[in-house]
């Protein structure tokens, strides 16, 4: 060995570490779980609901917040991911509620329409308000 062996050896020990030590810092951890898989099948939910024709605005809030939320993801920003991932959870919860409130709506006009009908077709003309019939 020559008198520069222990100080090219000792040189490359610790070029071997601080390389280590910066790869292992550049290394690039998966990015946080901010919901946008779970806000993605609430917006489905809600078009499965009915939501673009009993809550179009509520549909369309929920897919501006979920596009929102996939831009700032993209842009490692992830808390404001997330805070537009559960606004876009909420209006989606709200258009597929007011999609369920609005079949419910038309299920009971339509059954309040036959009621009408029968009671017409029962008093010959005349709709049954209730009480004694003559």
């Amino acid at each position: 060995m020559t008198p520069n062996s222990p100080k090219i050896h000792r040189a490359i020990v610790k070029f071997a570490v601080i390389l280590t030590i910066a790869l292992a810092g550049c290394s690039s951890k998966p990015p946080p779980n901010v919901g946008l898989d779970d806000a993605s099948r609430a917006l489905q939910a809600a078009r499965t609901a009915g939501a673009p024709t009993y809550a179009p605005l509520e549909l369309r809030n929920a897919e501006d917040r979920l596009s929102q939320a996939r831009a700032s993801f993209d842009k490692n920003n992830y808390e404001d991911a997330s805070r537009f991932v559960r606004e876009s959870e909420a209006d989606s919860e709200l258009a597929s509620v007011k999609s369920r409130l609005g079949k419910a709506r038309e299920r009971a006009d339509a059954r309040t329409r036959e009621n009408a009908q029968l009671q017409t077709d029962a008093g010959n003309g005349t709709p049954v308000t209730g009480g004694d019939h003559p």
